[in-house]
């Protein structure tokens, strides 16, 4: 049997990367998470400059760093991975403002959040979709997010894995008005080998009762980092990520 990625009722909402820690589920709206996740997106087709309340990085690009539009140019297109297609993310960017319930799993929910530690000054969001299994209910839907680093790129990937060691029991999560989210145990999985250093884990989470999985792959390329992410709000199973995808993503930050 095929592993079971993630839903495509998930995937219509385009956002879904601040799932558990902004009580993002399945609704009666096919899917669409809560209005903090649904934050607007610029009009540069699903890329937007993270603000400067996140972060004291200036949103400038330094030398060596990627604007948005770089971004926008760099990130994967449809034809970059056999079967797969790619699409700008329309209708918000998946980023929230949840705090952990210990400093130590910080980094974690920063990446939950769509802007990993340190923020990055520009960010560009992808989803990407195996095209051979349209229509299907467990249609492989990746969600992908690139963010620029002035500063600080080769930061992230050793704060997460600090984090990852010091969290694997779980952890809660509380943002805004919203209900604590639950996570019950992270653990990291195989990385996929590319770019200049890359990560894997599993993040599982609690949802209206149900057992919610979530994968995440970190990679950085240079002053790049991608992170890319899948769900399964409906049938608990373990997603699974395509290396491909991380592959020819970090070949072309490279060219």
């Amino acid at each position: 049997m095929k592993p079971r990625l993630v839903r495509s009722r998930v995937a219509t909402a385009g956002v879904c990367l601040a799932a558990l820690a902004a009580a993002c589920g399945p609704t009666g709206s096919g899917g669409e998470g809560p209005a903090s996740v649904r934050n607007s997106a610029s009009a540069s087709g699903g890329s937007r400059t993270a603000p400067a309340a996140s972060s004291g990085a200036d949103t400038k690009a330094a030398p060596g760093a990627l604007s948005a539009e770089q971004l926008a140019t760099a990130a994967l297109v449809t034809g970059d991975v056999k079967d797969f297609a790619a699409e700008s993310l329309e209708g918000g960017t998946p980023t929230g403002s949840s705090r952990a319930s210990k400093a130590a799993c910080a980094p974690i929910v920063a990446v939950i959040n769509g802007t990993p530690d340190p923020a990055p000054s520009a960010t560009v969001f992808r989803r990407l979709l195996d095209t051979t299994e349209d229509g299907q209910a467990d249609q492989t839907v990746v969600t992908e997010v690139l963010g620029a680093h002035p500063s600080g790129a080769t930061d992230v990937l050793p704060r997460l894995r600090t984090a990852l060691d010091a969290c694997a029991d779980g952890f809660t999560t509380k943002g805004g008005d919203l209900e604590p989210s639950v996570f019950t145990e992270v653990k990291e999985l195989p990385a996929p080998d590319a770019g200049d250093e890359a990560i894997a884990y599993e993040l599982t989470g609690v949802a209206q009762g149900e057992t919610v999985p979530m994968v995440f792959q970190v990679v950085r390329s240079g002053t790049t980092v991608v992170t890319y992410y899948a769900v399964d709000v409906n049938g608990g199973d373990t997603p699974r990520i395509p290396s491909e995808l991380a592959v020819a993503q970090a070949a072309k930050l490279r060219s």
